[in-house]
């Protein structure tokens, strides 16, 4: 895939990209939905295609030094298609202070909004890793991480997956 060349703006900025993803979720019915031009036009983001021609689109951008957010579908199994939405950071302790408006809390309360059941996931030990949030048709998972190492009690949303 390609990558966007950095901006001085990014297109989105983090708080609207996570409202256009609930966007997306909300006009979504099913797995079928996530087509390249579907997401383009609910993100408002051009999905470029894989460079090897292969189903696989994705989209990406700088939100500040510390922060950058991708968009990526593969598709490449029909009715089995995957999304990820995530902040990916230059450095694994950058703190999400400047990309944490729209938190966990309130992405996920939006989701039940949206009529979707909440289900937490853990892992060994029940250490909490994300949680399931599911309607007819469609499953989305949601990746919390702690806003800094001193305020990792208020969680900031780091990615978002469809299934």
């Amino acid at each position: 895939m390609t990558t966007a060349t950095p901006t001085a703006a990014p297109r989105l900025d983090a708080s609207l990209a996570l409202q256009r993803v609930l966007d997306l979720i909300g006009d979504s019915q099913g797995l079928a939905d996530l087509t390249p031009a579907h997401i383009s036009q609910k993100l408002g983001v051009p999905m470029e295609g894989a460079r090897n021609g292969s189903a696989r689109y994705g989209f990406g951008e700088s939100l500040n030094a510390q922060w950058t957010y991708g968009v990526s579908l593969d598709a490449t199994a029909p009715g089995a298609a995957k999304f990820e939405f995530s902040f990916n950071p230059s450095q694994a302790d950058a703190p999400m202070t400047g990309i944490c408006q729209m938190d966990y809390d309130a992405f996920t309360a939006k989701l039940e909004a949206l009529g979707f059941k909440r289900t937490p996931y853990s892992a060994e030990h029940g250490r909490f890793v994300s949680e399931w949030f599911d309607k007819p048709g469609l499953r989305v998972s949601v990746y919390p991480q702690g806003e800094t190492a001193e305020a990792a009690a208020h969680r900031c949303v780091r990615m978002v997956t469809i299934p």
